[in-house]
């Protein structure tokens, strides 16, 4: 092809890279639009963290089971987290999610396709943050099915911690989930909060908390740990990022 055109042909100049602290891999459902959003919104005080997103299928109805069948999509997923670049650590974004898989399963899924990058879960991540707090009475406040709701209680317990209460607004999946008002978890969480619990443990992903933590330990006296807190605070972590910030609940403040 021909032409009178004249094109100027540029020389480049690139950055070493994209994000000059940490690049973090985050793996979200296919329903969710919650979790990314407020995962973003807990790390936003640290400049230079980037996050590159994917999402696995997801059904409209989160039970043990549909929860449980997420499994076969784990590497899929990671395998499509900018294939070929560094990431310093993936999030799995699904509370419930994991504890239906299985923390060793979903390392293991994601691991088969980024064998060398640090694997963080909620869970995982709420487990080592209530533990750095030093809380081992909880109260449990949930969306879940019921159902779902004792799976998670279980967990808790076969983990060494003592749920004081638990609660639920017994929703079927994130349309409804996500939809929740961050002042009526503020409320709940204040209703919810047994006397002598060490902490209140906001549980699900497809909760916007980033908003919710402060006013939540002002009110209570106590620290407030979220999913989405403790899965923005363990990628860090994971990361080598051991930096402090203020506005996002006493975790992110003292450790």
């Amino acid at each position: 092809m021909s032409s009178d055109r004249t094109i100027t042909r540029l020389e480049p100049r690139f950055l070493e890279t994209i994000n000059p602290v940490a690049s973090l891999g985050f793996i979200g459902l296919a329903t969710d639009r919650a979790s990314l959003p407020d995962f973003v919104d807990f790390l936003a005080p640290f400049a230079g963290v980037g996050v590159h997103a994917t999402r696995i299928p997801f059904d409209d109805v989160a039970n043990p089971e549909t929860l449980a069948a997420m499994s076969v999509e784990l590497a899929t997923g990671a395998s499509q987290l900018v294939p070929g670049q560094p990431l310093d650590s993936i999030s799995y974004s699904c509370t419930s999610g994991t504890v239906a898989i299985g923390e060793d399963v979903v390392e293991f899924e994601i691991h088969r396709v980024r064998p060398d990058v640090p694997v963080v879960t909620p869970i995982g991540g709420a487990f080592e943050a209530l533990r750095q707090l030093g809380c081992e009475r909880i109260s449990l406040l949930v969306p879940y099915l019921i159902e779902t709701t004792e799976m998670m209680a279980d967990h808790f317990k076969g983990a060494g911690f003592t749920l004081d209460r638990i609660a639920t607004f017994d929703l079927g999946g994130d349309p409804d989930m996500n939809r929740m008002d961050p002042k009526r978890i503020i409320e709940a969480g204040i209703e919810v909060c047994a006397p002598d619990s060490d902490a209140l443990f906001v549980s699900c992903t497809g909760w916007r908390t980033s908003g919710v933590v402060d006013s939540l330990e002002e009110a209570l006296g106590r620290p407030v740990v979220t999913s989405n807190q403790a899965l923005a605070w363990h990628a860090l972590r994971s990361a080598g990022i051991t930096d402090t910030c203020d506005g996002r609940g006493r975790l992110f403040r003292e450790r």
